[in-house]
């Protein structure tokens, strides 16, 4: 094959051996080989952004054009991501002449050198040592080391915090203090970080000492245990699904009032919802409701959160000023909430426990339902988004119950079923909805 451009090569490969119905041996190669120098010139093309990141960074180009250096690379066509590990990358070539001597060479992935730079650094603060002492040294040479031999980013930064471990409890002088935590399980160095995605939906990572990390995956475990239907079939739920149904179940029980008996008290978290003025509906540029952290929501969103959580709506108008705040006077509280605990015991829906559970208006507050036992049921928090979200529908029975409508895709019948701790009832009792 001749030489030519990344291009050429790709193009001589496909036209050549795409479309033979068995590839030899030497035609394996040809391909592995381009795929082989492809790679170097992706190693090649990450070793310059990053050296032009760190440039730009020093002399303050970013700055002068009104961005943050991440913002100017992405606004070049670089994903977030990218950027974000090519400025730690270039920052990092600065300070560990390894990294920066195998970005030169493009001998090891812009991947692989971002996690050692990560994983140096985890150690860096972790342990009290300088980028400059021979052990940072050392650690380097052998976690490029571990690239060199195959070892996948992840692994290379996982590697960097048992070192850290090591380091802490081998500290000269130290080694021998029996009251001295290594890091795994120290709380005093624990990091919580999350982002608002571009999608408007939230991204986070946590670094958390051995102990509050067994208690979070003890208590993420235990609650997010599979719950099978009614019928006894298996729950349809992936299990990273079951986990982050129970995580925001935690985070909704967490929030709720610590009287004597927390299931019967409202929610302590108060969400501020911005609703703009409906003067302007009929042109429709009222806008969006707003969250404080979130931003922007639709209003099926809007009408879920209404629902069961103490909330302050502030109505705006036209040029963003507040002309009125709700008070949080439709909260099943007190003698009406513990009668829909009692009647229904748990999530109509699934069976979950009824502290895990809001109160929801059958006929939604913001359309004028009212807050009584007969337009009330429980919900867990999935279910309770099912139903705003996902075509479920409940309405009130004669026999002042609530049934469950699935939508069509579920039942093309769409056949009124009980709540679950009612499941039992067959469709053509006489007290069926």
């Amino acid at each position: 094959m001749s030489g030519g451009t990344l291009t050429d090569i790709a193009n001589a490969v496909v036209d050549e051996y795409g479309c033979r119905e068995t590839v030899v041996g030497d035609v394996d190669d040809e391909i592995v080989a381009a795929i082989r120098g492809a790679v170097a010139l992706r190693a090649v093309a990450d070793d310059v952004l990053a050296r032009l990141s760190a440039q730009a960074e020093r002399v303050g180009t970013a700055k002068r054009s009104g961005m943050s250096l991440r913002e100017l690379l992405c606004a070049n066509g670089m994903a977030p991501a990218v950027a974000a590990r090519v400025i730690r990358l270039g920052r990092a070539m600065q300070v560990l002449t390894r990294v920066a001597r195998h970005s030169r060479d493009a001998s090891v992935s812009a991947e692989h050198l971002d996690a050692v730079a990560r994983g140096v650094e985890h150690v860096v603060r972790r342990t009290g040592e300088t980028v400059d002492s021979e052990a940072i040294g050392g650690l380097e040479g052998s976690l490029i080391g571990q690239a060199v031999a195959g070892a996948a980013p992840a692994e290379i930064v996982e590697r960097a915090r048992a070192v850290a471990i090591e380091m802490t409890v081998a500290a000269p002088g130290d080694g021998d203090d029996p009251d001295r935590l290594p890091p795994a399980e120290d709380s005093t160095v624990n990091e919580l970080a999350w982002r608002t995605g571009d999608d408007g939906r939230l991204r986070g990572e946590f670094d958390l000492d051995a102990l509050t990390a067994e208690r979070f995956i003890t208590t993420l475990d235990t609650a997010s245990r599979p719950r099978p239907e009614p019928d006894g079939s298996d729950d349809p739920r992936t299990a990273t699904r079951r986990r982050a149904d129970a995580f925001s179940q935690l985070l909704e029980c967490g929030s709720r009032g610590l009287s004597p008996d927390a299931s019967h008290g409202p929610p302590r978290t108060e969400v501020l919802l911005t609703i703009p003025v409906d003067a302007d509906a009929a042109s429709g540029t009222a806008g969006p409701a707003w969250l404080s952290w979130m931003g922007p929501i639709s209003d099926l969103s809007a009408k879920l959160v209404s629902c069961d959580a103490r909330l302050a709506g502030v109505g705006l108008d036209l040029n963003g000023a507040p002309v009125s705040v709700t008070a949080p006077e439709r909260l099943f509280t007190g003698a009406a909430r513990k009668v829909v605990l009692q009647r229904d015991r748990g999530c109509i829906k699934c069976g979950a426990p009824a502290s895990w559970c809001d109160v929801h208006h059958i006929i939604y507050f913001a359309d004028g339902g009212p807050t009584t036992v007969d337009n009330g049921c429980l919900l867990c928090r999935s279910c309770h988004a099912a139903v705003h979200h996902a075509g479920w529908d409940i309405v009130m029975g004669a026999d002042r119950h609530p049934w469950l409508i699935p939508p069509a895709s579920v039942d093309p019948q769409r056949r009124p079923l009980p709540a679950y701790n009612r499941r039992t009832l067959r469709l053509d009792d006489p007290v069926a909805a």
